[in-house]
């Protein structure tokens, strides 16, 4: 499942980027034998292939997708070909966008070592693609984001909500510069980490609920429960899943709910459990409207980790905000 965009510092809307895409772009276009090639078409032909389809790449790019596909069909008028067809419900690209993307590729990345040279100031600016977890941009990063946008005003900040599997694919694809994981220890050998502060996870449930009356919470007392789960992936919800199926306990039911605040409402609600951060419920369970379950299976815990990718040059924007990082949130610093 894709991340959502969120947070208070929501990208652009799709007009402004184009504005601003445009500004950029009139520097930036290519002019190949009478056609011209704009640079922000070409990113999007490329955010296509690499996410699959053009509902994703406007997602991304934070276009409409009518944008997108003007985008795709000036191409393709320019250069006198079909960059794409479909197959049933699969988008494949036709022999000449094969061709296009060797060239997308090396033309957007000559651009790009063409904007850090001139660079000479270094100073933070232009856009800066952050995916976390929904609980840590609310619960923990904050603040933080609040005095990066402060400090370095000329930085557009998009933030993107997901989970760690989707956050990898997208570091490998250069199509997000940072991320945000909590895990229980991260050994990809391309991805650089460093770890933030120790997650503790809990399973709650509603103050009245049947469950809260137990001393010891094990895997067989969830047996015909309804467990409510964050969006699939998630480091702790494997853990919950994997020590139910060892033990051969089926759940009455599992819901999959993207939003923290409606899976808290529910589990209020009595309509079921959940697992969650400490910090994303420790209001709740102070204002006693939910319990934390003793539980006696194995450890939920998770680490926060800053993540990025091993080949990628680190900008002066990029940079900045793994310093601010370090200084405000860095275990031991």
């Amino acid at each position: 499942m894709f991340v959502q965009q969120g947070c208070a510092w929501k990208p652009a809307s799709a007009d402004m980027m184009l504005r601003r895409s445009t500004r950029i772009n009139k520097v930036f276009n290519i002019t190949l034998g009478g056609m011209t090639l704009e640079i922000r078409q070409l990113k999007t032909f490329m955010s296509i292939v690499k996410l699959g389809n053009f509902s994703q790449a406007a997602q991304f790019l934070g276009y409409t997708q009518s944008s997108v596909t003007t985008h795709i069909q000036l191409l393709e008028k320019e250069l006198n070909t079909v960059l794409f067809e479909r197959f049933g419900h699969q988008l494949m690209l036709t022999t000449d966008g094969e061709r296009l993307y060797d060239y997308a590729e090396r033309i957007t990345k000559l651009v790009e070592d063409a904007k850090n040279d001139l660079d000479h100031l270094a100073v933070p600016r232009g856009a800066l693609i952050i995916g976390m977890p929904e609980s840590l941009c609310v619960y923990h990063l904050t603040e933080l984001l609040k005095e990066y946008s402060s400090l370095y005003p000329d930085v557009e900040l998009k933030l993107k909500f997901g989970i760690s599997n989707d956050f990898r694919l997208l570091l490998r694809k250069n199509m997000m510069d940072l991320a945000f994981f909590l895990e229980k220890h991260i050994s990809d050998s391309d991805l650089i980490s460093k770890e933030l502060w120790p997650e503790p996870i809990v399973l709650v449930a509603a103050p009245d609920h049947e469950l809260a009356r137990l001393e010891r919470v094990e895997a067989k007392d969830l047996k015909g429960q309804t467990i409510i789960y964050i969006e699939s992936g998630s480091s702790y919800r494997a853990v919950m899943e994997k020590s139910l199926a060892k033990a051969g306990v089926h759940p009455r039911a599992a819901l999959e709910i993207c939003q923290i605040q409606t899976i808290k409402q529910f589990v209020i609600s009595k309509i079921g459990i959940t697992v969650l951060p400490l910090a994303a419920v420790q209001a709740e369970l102070d204002a006693g409207l939910l319990k934390e379950l003793p539980w006696q299976g194995p450890d939920f815990q998770t680490t926060a980790f800053l993540v990025n990718y091993k080949e990628k040059w680190l900008s002066p924007t990029i940079q900045s905000f793994i310093k601010l990082v370090q200084e405000r949130l860095l275990k031991g610093s």
